[in-house]
C-alpha cells in the first residue's frame, strides 16, 4: 500500500480550525478526505510543541556537494539525450567518488531537468525563422472576422495501427520545443490513406481522398474540384485562401491557375512561412481525427476512409471556433519566442 503524501502547511492550519471550531476528529477526517490517524497526530503535534509544521529531519547526508551536483547538470545539459546511466558513467570516468543512476536522477530532479518525450516538430533554418516571424507580425492585428474568411486546407495521412518510435529527452519546465530538445522530422510519413480536407470560419468544407501518390496533377483537380466549391459554400465574397509550400502546391500549373482566381477576385493567396504545419489550425483537426481512428483500431482497414468522412461531418461549429479565436495568440506566441516554436497548452 503506497504512504499518503506529508500534510501540507495548509491543510494542518485547516485541522486547527475545525478543532478550535469544536469538530470532532472523525468530522475533520471527512471533510478533508484524510484519514483520522493524519488529524490526530496533527493535534498531537501542536498539544506537545505548540507548532504544525513537520519536524527537521537530519536524513542520510549527500553524496555530492554542490560543485558536484552542478557537474552532473551540465554533463546532461551537454547532451539532452544522454540517459542517467550514461551520466553516471560519464561522470564516474573523471571522478573518484563514484556515485549511481538514483543519485543522478535525484540530483536532475532538483534543479528542475526531468525526462521526457521529445517533442517531433521540423527543423527550422534561419532564414525560415524570420519568415515565420514576418508573417506573425504582418497578421498580429487581424480581427477574429478576418481570421474567419480564410480556408484552411492541408493534406495528412492517417493509419490504424502503429506508433513513431519516442525518443526521450532531458528538459527544464517550458523547454518542449527549444531545438535542443526537439526530434526533427520530415514532411511525409507513413499512412495507409491520405485525404486532403479544409474549414472556414465555423464550418468544414469537403474531404477528399487521394488516391496513390500526390501529384501536382492531383493536386490541380482538388483546386477545382474541391477548393472551388467548397469556397462557394463557406463564403459570399472573396476569401483568403491558405496552403502551404509543398512543391506540388506551388508547381506553375497549380500556380497559374491560383493566379487566374486570385485576378478574378474568387481568392486571394495567402503568404506562407516555410516549416510551419503548427500555425494551420487544420493540424489540430488531423490530430483529432487521428484519435478517433486509433479508437476504433478493431476495424478492418477498407473502413478507414468511412470513419474519417463520418468524423469530419461531426465537427462542431464550436470546435472550429475555437481553432479560429486562437490564431491572434498564436501570432502573439510566435514574435515572443522570437520566430521560434511555442507551447501549444498555453495558447
Amino acid at each position: 500500500m503506497s504512504r499518503r503524501k506529508e500534510l501540507t502547511i495548509a491543510e494542518r492550519e485547516r485541522i486547527l480550525v475545525y478543532h478550535e471550531e469544536g469538530y470532532s476528529q472523525v468530522q475533520i477526517a471527512n471533510k478533508m478526505k484524510i484519514s483520522r490517524c493524519c488529524v490526530q497526530r496533527t493535534l498531537q503535534q501542536y498539544n506537545e510543541s505548540g507548532v504544525h509544521t513537520s519536524k527537521n529531519r537530519s536524513g542520510r547526508p549527500k553524496k555530492t556537494n554542490k560543485l558536484q551536483d552542478r557537474e552532473i547538470k551540465n554533463i546532461s545539459l551537454s547532451n539532452r539525450r544522454y540517459t542517467a546511466e550514461k551520466i553516471r558513467s560519464v561522470y564516474n570516468n573523471f571522478n573518484e567518488i563514484k556515485i549511481s543512476t538514483s543519485t543522478v536522477k535525484n540530483r536532475l530532479k532538483q534543479v528542475g531537468l526531468h525526462g521526457r518525450v521529445a517533442a517531433r516538430k521540423p527543423l527550422l533554418r534561419p532564414v525560415n525563422k524570420i519568415k515565420r516571424l514576418n508573417w506573425a507580425k504582418s497578421h498580429e492585428n487581424w480581427s477574429i472576422e478576418q481570421w474567419k474568411n480564410v480556408l484552411w486546407t492541408d493534406e495528412s495521412k492517417f493509419e490504424l495501427f502503429g506508433s513513431k518510435r519516442r525518443v526521450f529527452v532531458r528538459r527544464y519546465a517550458g523547454e518542449r520545443y527549444s531545438e535542443k530538445c526537439l526530434v526533427p522530422t520530415v514532411k511525409h510519413g507513413g499512412g495507409s490513406v491520405t485525404v486532403w480536407g479544409c474549414f472556414g470560419g465555423e464550418n468544414v468544407g469537403l474531404i477528399h481522398r487521394i488516391e496513390g501518390i500526390m501529384t501536382k496533377e492531383i493536386y490541380r483537380e482538388i483546386l477545382e474540384q474541391q477548393v472551388l466549391p467548397s469556397g462557394e459554400r463557406l463564403f459570399p465574397d472573396q476569401y483568403v485562401f491558405m496552403h502551404d509550400n509543398d512543391p506540388k502546391h506551388t508547381s506553375k500549373i497549380c500556380k497559374s491557375y491560383l493566379e487566374d482566381l486570385q485576378s478574378q477576385k474568387v481568392l486571394k493567396i495567402m503568404d506562407w512561412p516555410p516549416q510551419s504545419p503548427d500555425l494551420n489550425p487544420i493540424e489540430l483537426l488531423w490530430e483529432e481525427l487521428d484519435r478517433k481512428v486509433r479508437e476504433t483500431q478493431s476495424s478492418p482497414l477498407e473502413k478507414l476512409w468511412n470513419i474519417l468522412q463520418e468524423q469530419w461531418s461531426a465537427i462542431q461549429p464550436e470546435t472550429l471556433r475555437k481553432l479560429i479565436n486562437r490564431m491572434p495568440k498564436i501570432c502573439a506566441a510566435v514574435i515572443k519566442n522570437k520566430e521560434g516554436f511555442f507551447e501549444e497548452s498555453k495558447i
